[in-house]
């Protein structure tokens, strides 16, 4: 095993334990400071490798998914029927938080990396890059729910969660890795660095944290598998 899956392990292990007793103080644990944090070192490892094309994503991304979530609230499309609570922050149009973008660009851009670690087709790429969006959400759902930072208004049997939802992650993770692959040259993919992925890692393993304290045993064991997942990715691409 190498350095750097040996590192994604220990603070794996950290994230899972601060998720752990986050569920205990919720309100009074949660800011905005600590999602921006926890997206700073995506966006660095994109910034790096391609700076402008980079950024253009960062904000494509950002203002698509702030809008198709305000149609979802509206509409209900794609996601179903949900609102956001008070503790992601000020909402835009009283719809969005503001800091929703800082959620969900940079898991796409650990998924797609990921991606790129384990196979090497371009097209198998993108499928498995976009089916560990919507496995990631297997996961961070019931953990966001368990935190109240959302409410699904149409509850469905996953933990209070709709089909509807996971159908929604599908179509907007095919638009996203659309649009990543669109814009992010292939030599520049190749030299996304362990980086990249940290965001959708220490991410899973705080919502791993999340449900093992809450008791939700069906997310806790995806969220375990898709860690193992990382990791070994980790391992592929940066054994030496």
């Amino acid at each position: 095993m190498n350095t750097k899956s040996i590192i994604l392990i220990l603070l794996s292990g950290l994230m899972a334990f601060i998720g752990y007793y986050a569920l205990v103080v919720k309100d009074d644990y949660f800011s905005i400071i600590p999602m921006i944090l926890l997206a700073a070192p995506a966006y660095y490892d994109l910034l790096r490798v391609e700076l402008k094309k980079g950024l253009l994503l960062i904000a494509i991304l950002s203002v698509y998914a702030t809008g198709i979530e305000a149609l979802s609230i509206v509409t209900s499309f794609p996601y179903g029927s949900f609102n956001y609570n008070a503790q992601l922050g000020y909402k835009l149009f009283d719809l969005v938080p503001w800091a929703v973008s800082f959620g969900w660009v940079p898991l796409v851009i650990g998924a797609f990396a990921v991606a790129t670690w384990v196979v090497d087709k371009r097209r198998v790429q993108f499928a498995v890059g976009a089916g560990l969006l919507v496995f990631a959400d297997l996961i961070l759902d019931p953990g966001a729910v368990l935190m109240t930072f959302w409410t699904w208004n149409d509850p469905g049997v996953y933990y209070t969660i709709p089909f509807t939802n996971y159908l929604g992650w599908g179509f907007s993770s095919i638009i996203g890795g659309l649009i990543f692959y669109y814009l992010i040259p292939k030599k520049a993919l190749a030299n996304l660095s362990l980086w990249s992925v940290l965001t959708l890692s220490l991410g899973n393993a705080f919502w791993i944290g999340v449900t093992l304290s809450g008791e939700y045993w069906i997310p806790f064991a995806l969220g375990i598998l898709l860690q193992f997942f990382m990791i070994y990715a980790a391992g592929q691409k940066f054994d030496s």
